[in-house]
């Protein structure tokens, strides 16, 4: 990374107080594993957290862990990328998953076989082997993507910290916050799992409120408008239009997608099994198309502040995101957007709001407990991957 580039993200004022915070959040979390460990009596607690999940405890976990990292990371590159016309894939997520609430297609099916992973659904509908091949396929493309999660997690303590990349610390901090990360998914299983994944909810569902309404008023509302109009034209509000940077084509596959966040991918498909019937199944799903839209609107939106914030007000930054030669690579990838932008923002809220009211912000506690739980989408996959070698074992 040039010189100037490390200059520029050393620009923050992530604080103790913020690691402060960071380091509570995961302890809080290893400790709700140690005392939940005693309720995993049995494979069906450990996996499915014994099958007796209500809807309102499962809307939240769901969106507890479906707003994870890797998604706002993402999205928020997408939203600065794309602007306005990224909205079209947070609709279709909300669309799809509302539809299989109100079909039950695919994870009504599952919940009523009993089963408590993919695999063991292999077993019944092809046998043994297929289940044992597709375990191992799933813990290999589990692990695979883990790593993806550790580099963007990285890449956000880096943005929003502004700790340097090359800095030895970076692999320490990353390598500690995943080892107690296990250690509470490990010891607790999915009662764990669905107990930090609320207690995550709670945080986010205001947090997420308030730091976009505060980013919102940085920016300002009709500059969001104005500067993409200017910069991206029509292709920046209509993801169909010819400049645009998606099409006919990626909008419907935007709908396909949808259907497998929903109702295939691991992480969701391990609420539809541990829920307490299927009308509760049902009900999780429609309400829950409410976070599957918001898990993807509101990074993007964020995405789309740092845009405007780079392009009007940090000509620092511009110059590395946005290179003035057409094509041309930017000096710092537009994933790092969004941290630093929040890392320049959040902070001068948080004194206000001290100044004011003597008590920590939502928003800066939201920004920090991802710090504190990059890898939370992927905690529910541990039961299962654990579980399942144990059986794979076990029959053959």
């Amino acid at each position: 990374m040039p010189p100037e580039a490390t200059q520029a993200l050393a620009q923050t004022n992530f604080s103790p107080l913020d690691w402060g915070i960071v380091v509570g959040y995961v302890l809080i979390s290893l400790v709700i594993g140690v005392v939940v460990r005693k309720y995993a009596t049995n494979m069906v607690s450990y996996i499915g957290a014994g099958r007796a999940l209500g809807p309102c405890l499962g809307i939240a976990t769901m969106a507890g862990t479906e707003m994870g990292l890797i998604t706002v990371m993402y999205s928020a590159e997408k939203g600065f990328k794309g602007g306005f016309a990224t909205f079209h894939i947070a609709l279709a997520a909300g669309i799809v998953a509302l539809a299989v609430g109100l079909t039950g297609f695919i994870v009504v099916r599952l919940r009523e076989l009993r089963v408590l992973t993919i695999p063991e659904f292999y077993e019944r509908r092809f046998g043994r082997g297929v289940r044992v091949f597709g375990g191992v396929m799933l813990i290999l493309a589990g692990v695979l993507n883990m790593g993806l999660f550790l580099k963007v997690g990285s890449q956000f303590i880096v943005g929003i910290t502004g700790m340097s990349a090359d800095a030895a610390a970076l692999p320490i901090v990353m390598g500690t916050l995943l080892a107690l990360v296990i250690v509470y998914t490990v010891l607790g299983g999915m009662v764990s799992v669905v107990i930090t994944d609320y207690f995550q909810f709670v945080i986010l569902s205001f947090g997420i409120l308030l730091a976009s309404g505060y980013a919102v008023a940085q920016v300002g509302w009709q500059s969001l408008f104005d500067t993409v109009a200017l910069h991206m034209g029509e292709g920046g509000f209509n993801p169909v239009a010819a400049e645009s940077a998606f099409g006919v084509e990626y909008v419907i596959w935007m709908f396909f997608l949808g259907l497998v966040n929903c109702a295939l991918w691991p992480t969701a498909v391990a609420r539809a099994l541990a829920m307490e019937s299927t009308a509760a199944v049902k009900k999780q799903y429609s309400w829950s198309s409410v976070s599957f839209m918001i898990r993807f609107l509101i990074p993007y939106l964020w995405g789309i502040c740092a845009f405007v914030f780079v392009v009007n007000q940090a000509p620092d930054l511009r110059s590395l995101f946005l290179p003035a030669e057409p094509g041309a690579d930017p000096a710092v990838s537009p994933l790092l957007a969004m941290p630093v932008f929040m890392g320049r923002i959040l902070p001068r809220f948080w004194a206000s709001w001290w100044r004011r009211c003597s008590r920590p912000s939502c928003p800066r506690t939201t920004a920090t407990c991802w710090c504190g739980a990059p890898s939370s989408p992927r905690t529910s996959s541990l039961p299962s991957a654990s579980a399942g070698c144990r059986r794979a074992r076990a029959s053959c």
